[in-house]
């Protein structure tokens, strides 16, 4: 295929497409092309224990619904987007088999705190309603918005205010880790313990220093949590359609073997099958740094120090194990007799009693060793009767662990993964024993190395594309010298999840490259 397009975009992830969907939206004639044979990225909802039974094999937490202006922008409700928002978001059971639960109810969530800390569930009411008072702020200065450094933050912080005013905000979070703003601010083990594997799901380290700097953020959306009805692919659907609706095209297993450089400018990319697409106006790569520079642009072609920022680039130092289960019921936790809401709750932590707990599986991981099973269970079915056949259910834990297991490295996971697998399994019945005697009709696992081998661009099993540390944040991330987006080759642009802010669904990298491209091209800003 020899064509020509306004905008050349590689990778069709939900931070391709939306891009493509902005620019094609704005009068630009868009493609995308993608490796794999669906589009979606991560976003991807499959059959993989038995027929009717779909699982979200990459992303199953959507948390920032309803802020993200990406949804409303692109209307993802016109074109097919439902999404439910559980009520019980999620819960901690803990060894003795009592458990805490957050509800969609603040004052519910306060009530499950106070029954460990009266003290504690004050402070998180304060600490919520506080960070919800700025949280528009904080969502514009440190993620809708092109990065700013870490010393203009705190000049900002300064002027508006907000740490004279705030009993949480300071500019000291960014020397802080997350267990030292816990035990700065909380009293009980377990309460700790729960607001820290809320941070951890979301790939947050609660051992780093600095990324304390985040954690009011992860407080102010800890109870917007939905579940894509049908599956994630259903917002994979809902932007092929906006893209498709404005004229924007996609083209699967139509992969790019290199960058077109002409006179220091991107103008076009050469495919697999080694025909040539030119861009009229810029190429945007949505996928993993070494791919795009040291593959598809050459090393040749790049200022030493790119190609050396690249190459230390820092991945994930954890990943997720998971298991995906066909289930013939729904569990029951011993712990409903503490708090019944807990067999409600959409997404479980199953162990964690204390914040030591956390970090022994840190260390665990990093110099790969399996810790014993701790996982996150999840029954989308709760709240998605669509998701498996009647009277059925899925079930879908998730476990950290390294991506090289020891000696063994990553290939190790090959022999690992059934007998790791029937570990977490064991776990989940040992809470909810109504999960044995048949309950569980199939399962299968999901591990780090699958992750690399799925997905080329999630390096060693890393689904943030890039380590959540205060040095790989803001304008540090990925680098210097391409942490806005734009880089060395003119008309070259970045809008994945290697930029500010990171992985998961937020399409703030492709919302923040937009920015920097309508600042470009002079586009008129159509969009909120």
């Amino acid at each position: 295929m020899d064509a020509t397009y306004d905008a050349v975009i590689i990778g069709a992830g939900h931070n391709g497409m939306a891009l493509g969907a902005y620019l094609a939206k704005s009068g630009w004639e868009v493609a995308i092309f993608e490796k794999r044979g669906e589009e979606g990225g991560g976003l991807c909802t499959e059959e993989i224990t038995r027929p009717g039974f779909l699982h979200n094999v990459h992303c199953n937490y959507h948390t920032l619904v309803g802020v993200c202006p990406v949804y409303d922008d692109l209307e993802l409700t016109g074109h097919g987007l439902r999404y439910v928002h559980p009520p019980v978001q999620m819960a901690s059971i803990f060894a003795d088999n009592t458990a805490l639960t957050v509800h969609t109810d603040l004052d519910k969530t306060c009530a499950s705190i106070a029954r460990f800390s009266e003290r504690d569930a004050d402070t998180f009411r304060r600490l919520y309603e506080e960070v919800k008072g700025y949280l528009d702020l904080i969502l514009l200065t440190l993620m809708y918005s092109p990065p700013i450094s870490l010393k203009d933050i705190t000049k900002a912080l300064v002027v508006w205010g907000v740490e004279e005013k705030s009993e949480f905000l300071s500019v000291h979070l960014r020397r802080m880790s997350i267990n030292e703003f816990l035990n700065q601010h909380f009293e009980n083990d377990k309460v700790k313990a729960h607001l820290a594997f809320h941070a951890a799901i979301a790939g947050y380290s609660t051992d780093r220093p600095g990324l304390a700097v985040s954690l009011p953020l992860l407080v102010g959306k800890i109870d917007n949590w939905h579940l894509c009805l049908g599956g994630s692919h259903a917002l994979a659907h809902a932007l092929w359609e906006a893209l498709a609706h404005a004229g924007g095209r996609i083209f699967l297993k139509s992969g790019v073997s290199e960058i077109i450089i002409e006179d220091g400018r991107a103008v076009g990319v050469k495919l697999d099958d080694g025909s040539v697409v030119r861009a009229r106006r810029l190429v945007a790569s949505s996928i993993d740094l070494e791919q795009t520079f040291l593959n598809m642009v050459g090393r040749e072609r790049l200022p030493q120090t790119v190609v050396e920022q690249v190459e230390r680039y820092p991945h994930m130092d954890w990943s997720f194990f998971s298991v995906h289960l066909a289930m013939t019921r729904a569990p029951q936790y011993r712990a409903a007799e503490f708090d019944p809401d807990v067999n409600r709750a959409w997404v479980v932590n199953l162990g964690y009693d204390s914040l030591e707990a956390i970090n022994e599986h840190w260390r665990a991981v990093r110099v790969g060793k399996l810790p014993d099973p701790k996982p996150n269970a999840a029954v989308n079915s709760l709240y998605d009767p669509t998701d498996a056949p009647d009277g059925c259910y899925t079930g879908l834990m998730r476990q950290v662990a390294p991506f090289a297991i020891g000696r063994g490295g990553a290939e190790a996971w090959d022999e690992r993964k059934e007998a790791y697998g029937r570990r977490c399994i064991e776990t989940w019945q040992e809470s909810a024993p109504n999960l044995s005697n048949g309950a569980i009709i199939d399962w299968t696992t999901y591990t780090p190395l699958d992750i690399s081998r799925r997905i080329p661009n999630m390096i060693r099993g890393d689904w943030m594309n890039g380590l959540i540390a205060i040095d790989n944040l803001l304008d540090r991330r990925p680098s210097p010298d391409l942490s806005q987006y734009r880089t060395p080759v003119e008309r070259l642009y970045m809008c994945g999840a290697t930029q500010h802010p990171h992985g998961f669904i937020t399409f703030a990298p492709a919302y923040n490259a937009l920015q920097i491209i309508a600042e470009d091209y002079g586009l008129e800003r159509w969009w909120r």
